[in-house]
């Protein structure tokens, strides 16, 4: 390994191990009389989840890069540690294996202090877990568990010669609403190569803000080029997105399995369909999430409703979601937005599949009714 990557490597090691040394701590307090190593490990693993999947993700992170340097005839560099054995070889973890430590533990040792204190602990566990898992959820909110079938066309163009600063926004943008392999790939190498500091800034908090085991690296040094320290507002427009996709750029590219027609007073149960269809590997179209960064209320017009109805003819199907807040009694429309969809995929003869919850309660609505009606949906027996 060169000199420069190594002493990186080993400081972030240091750091990363230094990390480790309270959750060890704690761990220790609770260990019983005769313990094993086995016992520090799967005492770290209910106590410290988070930390323990960080290990793993560390581990598959720089495996997947020696993997990478060994395919192309170079050098493995890292040589990363199975995260069983990574645990075991720390020095805190030896210290605590230690014949002294051991009988020390023994003579201090008391079952009722320690099983109470291992209640404390999990109950700091299950606390500290679920913010956690509620903040990752909140930067989750909007992003589709799916991996679109255009992805590798859009990361193919964010490295072809001469693409634009708002080019690559664009599609850092669009790829931050997927949670796939590829997409978590493709923000991790941002995040260790790209030379322009605002899109590895950018990779860098997505990754972190859903939970992923990163490490911001530093500016490059040397001489620094104009390509590294532009900066874009990517303040867009719908007629923007309307031009990117008559010019056949990759936005004209998109394709998607189904397209919503809804009423945004509807977003909650809307939210709660996409991340269900996902669960079918379905990529769904819903404007105020796929497009949020172009269709912007305050510019909503002509270009708006060009645009849907693109995005209408880039998809398999529309899945309109029937409910009060679109049709009165007599079943007529009252919004012209979705009125507009609805007609625009009968001229093209899109099919069109619906989900009727008029006679639900839209804050509770019955489970066993939203599971049948997308499962029919999925089937292709409606």
């Amino acid at each position: 390994m060169p000199g420069k990557t190594q002493r990186k490597y080993v400081g972030e090691l240091m750091r990363f191990n230094k990390s480790l040394k309270v959750p060890l701590y704690k761990v220790k307090s609770v260990l019983p009389l005769n313990y094993t190593k086995y016992d520090i490990l799967n005492l770290f693993k209910e106590l410290f989840p988070y930390e323990w999947n960080i290990i793993k993700e560390r581990y598959k992170i720089y495996k997947e890069k020696d993997d990478f340097l060994k395919k192309v005839g170079k050098k493995i560099r890292y040589k990363p540690t199975l995260p069983e054995y990574y645990l075991f070889e720390l020095q805190k973890v030896k210290h605590i294996l230690s014949q002294r430590q051991k009988k020390l533990h023994a003579i201090n040792f008391n079952e009722t202090n320690r099983l109470e204190k291992l209640g404390k602990l999990g109950e700091e566990t299950r606390i500290r877990m679920t913010k956690i898992n509620e903040k990752i959820d909140l930067a989750k909110e909007y992003i589709q568990d799916v991996e679109p079938s255009y992805i590798d066309i859009f990361i193919h163009a964010y490295h072809k010669d001469g693409i634009s600063q708002d080019g690559k926004m664009e599609i850092v943008k669009e790829l931050q609403k997927y949670d796939s392999s590829k997409t978590l790939e493709f923000f991790q190498k941002l995040n260790d190569s790209e030379k322009n500091s605002q899109i590895r800034i950018v990779a860098f908090k997505h990754l972190q803000s859903i939970g992923k085991y990163v490490k911001l690296r530093k500016s490059f040094k040397g001489k620094r080029k104009t390509y590294m320290t532009e900066k874009t507002n990517f303040d867009m427009k719908p007629l923007d997105l309307f031009e990117k996709i008559e010019s056949n750029l990759v936005q004209n590219k998109k394709s998607y399995d189904i397209f919503i027609s809804h009423s945004f007073k509807d977003n909650i149960l809307v939210k709660k369909i996409i991340k269900k269809l996902n669960k079918y590997n379905l990529n769904i179209y819903c404007d105020w999430i796929s497009d949020n960064d172009f269709l912007k209320r305050t510019y909503a017009g002509d270009y708006t409703k060009a645009i849907l109805k693109r995005r209408i003819e880039q998809s398999k199907k529309v899945l309109f979601i029937k409910t009060n807040h679109t049709n009165d009694k007599s079943n007529n429309f009252y919004s012209e937005w979705v009125k507009m969809e609805i007609l625009h995929a009968k001229s093209i003869n899109k099919p069109i599949e619906h989900i009727d919850f008029t006679n639900s309660d839209q804050r509770e609505f019955p489970l066993y009714i939203y599971n049948e009606e997308i499962k029919e949906l999925v089937n292709g027996n409606r």
